[in-house]
């Protein structure tokens, strides 16, 4: 026969006890998460502020080959236009008197700039524009748009070409775009003279 035992002698396995987050692990873990959130954003903000540099690069570019394809498009005589025959005034560097770049209501065929030459000089703002102007004097960097406070220099200058063309017979066409805070932007073309006293 087996000795009784007594119940109180007996001892319940212990449960495992449960392991859980002590509050210096969740000190260390938030601390690391308050680093990790802190870089991304400064590289953020860095990735947006170069992305906005590089947006209005591009708008910088765009207005200046826009202005720089206008000069080549004018047509390239030895005088000016408005002269009886073409034969009676010639062409100087920079505009005629009374002669404008835009075109807007009040200004004629007659005094609108018409050979690169006009060009020269031409810096925006300036008269007859508050900003940096296409054509027809419409404003394309008002003070809402990510080119506020740009402006433009044009400049020609007569060129002298390797195959022995005499240096008036062709310009370099340079205009430079300056935005704050960035350097400058300058886009060049060579135009030639091909015909050189009709339209």
């Amino acid at each position: 026969m087996k000795p009784a035992t007594s119940l109180t002698n007996r001892r319940a396995p212990l449960p495992r006890r449960s392991r859980g987050f002590t509050l210096i692990d969740v000190l260390v873990l938030i601390t690391l998460l308050g680093i990790v959130a802190g870089s991304m954003t400064v590289i953020f903000m860095r990735m947006a502020s170069q992305s906005a540099e590089v947006m209005r690069t591009r708008q910088a570019i765009t207005v200046a080959q826009a202005l720089l394809n206008e000069i080549r498009l004018m047509p390239f005589t030895t005088c000016d236009l408005r002269a009886a025959g073409c034969s009676a005034t010639p062409e100087v560097m920079g505009p005629e008197p009374g002669e404008v770049r835009y075109h807007t209501a009040t200004t004629t065929l007659d005094t609108r700039f018409d050979n690169p030459n006009d060009y020269n000089g031409l810096v925006q703002p300036g008269p007859g524009c508050a900003g940096i102007c296409d054509i027809k004097g419409n404003v394309l960097n008002p003070a809402s748009s990510t080119l506020r406070g740009c402006t433009s220099v044009t400049a020609v200058t007569p060129q002298a070409m390797a195959s022995g063309l005499p240096s008036m017979e062709a310009v370099l066409i340079s205009v430079t775009v300056t935005c704050p805070g960035t350097a400058p932007l300058t886009l060049q073309a060579i135009r030639t003279r091909h015909a050189p006293t009709i339209f």
